[in-house]
């Protein structure tokens, strides 16, 4: 298992890719922006979309379950993810188990239906 310092280096690097992506994306972007297809803003939505989609399968996946591990002392190695984020919040560090989870389908809509949008 990865230690928690290089997990959360991960992370960091996915977030800095995210607000790099941020800066260069219009603000607020609306339908108008896509109907000249501009290839530097379609590649900045796929470094979102890919950045977005990495910071959370690597919260996701290993840096929650190792943080329970190392940190909190829980044994959380083969529980289900659900108990993870309930772990989590009842400790505070994550503010809503729902709220994760919505996040959680944002980026499954952002993956799915912007890769149809773009192809």
């Amino acid at each position: 298992m990865r230690h928690l310092v290089d997990l959360f280096d991960e992370c960091d690097r996915h977030l800095q890719a995210l607000g790099e992506a941020m800066q260069r994306c219009p603000q607020p972007l609306t339908d108008a922006h896509f109907i000249p297809r501009d290839p530097n803003l379609i590649a900045t939505l796929d470094q979102f979309a890919y950045r977005f989609a990495k910071l959370q399968d690597a919260m996701s996946t290993q840096l929650f379950r190792r943080f329970c591990v190392q940190t909190l002392q829980e044994p959380v190695e083969t529980r289900p993810f659900i108990d993870i984020l309930n772990l989590l919040e009842r400790y505070n560090y994550l503010p809503s188990t729902k709220r994760w989870q919505e996040i959680r389908e944002i980026r499954h809509q952002i993956s799915h239906e912007y890769c149809l949008s773009t192809a």
